[in-house]
């Protein structure tokens, strides 16, 4: 089978399967690209499954000057989709809550009611998680966020 995919804007990209042409935009190219990963290479999503739930518990064990921090500093959306996540474990949803102002609560809150209507896709929770990642080492780095034992 003969197939290329061509970047035609921007956002658009364009899928020739021989004699068949499909526009397709960045999102569901990275959607496609998910499920491939997670069908060709099934232990490399299991490895990132193992690492978002480290970060997660590390996060139930971080200081509270740190979580503000890191609160403050990652990308809002990354933020949504972590309180997103938080929702179902009610320690690190009360860590995380705890540690920001009542005005940026109902921020959160009403943006995660609008973001997330229709789930988080695999690929954006992937992309978040890694970027969160990234962060917390950071804050860890510099002594920032401290993680206890």
């Amino acid at each position: 089978m003969d197939f290329t995919i061509n970047k035609i804007s921007d956002d658009v990209y364009e899928i020739l399967f021989e004699d068949n042409r499909i526009e397709i935009t960045a999102e569901d190219l990275e959607h496609l690209h998910s499920q491939l990963s997670a069908i060709l290479r099934p232990e490399t999503v299991a490895e990132k499954r193992n690492r978002h739930k480290e970060l997660l518990d590390n996060l139930t064990r971080a200081n509270d000057n740190g979580i503000q921090s890191l609160l403050h500093l990652a990308d809002h959306d990354d933020v949504v989709i972590l309180l997103e996540t938080a929702e179902q474990d009610e320690t690190l949803k009360k860590k995380l809550y705890s540690n920001m102002t009542e005005n940026a609560t109902k921020m959160f809150v009403e943006d995660m009611m609008f973001i997330m209507r229709e789930g988080v896709p695999n690929y954006k929770f992937d992309e978040a998680m890694t970027r969160l990642t990234q962060k917390v080492d950071e804050l860890t780095k510099d002594g920032t966020l401290i993680i206890k034992s």
